[in-house]
């Protein structure tokens, strides 16, 4: 959905006013605005989804570290046969 709208932003470039009619605001420059809909659960989602892979990768990585580790014991144990 576009719609149109009168802006006005300061010097930091935060919106000082907005409105709907040019009437309403002189300094104001016009702007096309597209609205999108977010769907917050679908983030919540793709939070978790972020998380859990983060989760897979740091056991995947402890996983290798712990098979280094194991595979070194077993060598130092058959040099004590």
């Amino acid at each position: 959905m576009l719609f149109k709208y009168f802006i006005e932003f300061d010097d930091l470039g935060e919106i000082k006013s907005f409105h709907k009619s040019r009437n309403e605001c002189k300094n104001c420059r016009e702007y096309l605005v597209k609205l999108i809909p977010i769907d917050r659960r679908q983030e919540k989602v793709i939070h978790k989804l972020d998380e859990f892979s983060k989760a897979a990768d740091k056991l995947l990585s402890n996983t290798k570290k712990f098979d280094t580790e194991l595979n070194k014991v077993l060598k130092g144990l058959r040099r004590v046969r």
